[in-house]
């Protein structure tokens, strides 16, 4: 075999065998780094219609109620307050905003506490290159040590200024 001028079919299984380390090592590796306890959070159903608002979208579970919201509007590239209201033992953790079917990043925030069992994750939303708005909150918090996830729908608003 010539190092010089090798033939395709003896690269190939060197090509094959850093393509699979590759997938092993990200699936191993970083999709834990990029999303901790990914595997043991059990998911929530957020009510039908539910949306991120300065209504909010109330979760309960087993005698416990969580309230999520936001303000009445959320313009792209804008700081916002998630509230996480909390009637209930509950250890907010993070929220992380995803768009279905694209990849924008990592855009996760940590709650800071606030007052009477009120939660606040500082947060801002990129502006998508497609336009799209569509983005969903993963509301991360652990109740009675069990960790849960609720998705609720975020609906970006452009903003007067040519957005």
């Amino acid at each position: 075999m010539s190092l010089r001028n090798p033939r395709p079919w003896q690269v190939l299984p060197l090509i094959l065998l850093v393509l699979g380390l590759s997938i092993w090592g990200s699936e191993t590796w970083l999709r834990p780094m990029l999303d901790p306890g990914a595997g043991d959070r059990v998911m929530l159903e957020v009510p039908e219609g539910c949306e991120l608002n300065r209504a909010g979208c109330t979760v309960e579970l087993d005698g416990m109620r969580l309230v999520i919201r936001g303000p009445d509007t959320i313009p792209p590239l804008e700081d916002f307050d998630l509230i996480l209201e909390a009637q209930g033992p509950v250890e907010p953790l993070e929220v992380s905003y995803i768009m279905p079917g694209m990849d924008m990043g990592v855009n996760r925030f940590a709650f800071g506490e606030g007052a009477d069992g009120v939660w606040l994750a500082p947060s801002a939303l990129p502006l998508c290159m497609s336009g799209r708005l569509d983005w969903v909150a993963q509301v991360r918090f652990a109740y009675q040590g069990q960790a849960y996830e609720a998705r609720v729908p975020v609906l970006l608003e452009r903003s007067v200024r040519g957005m």
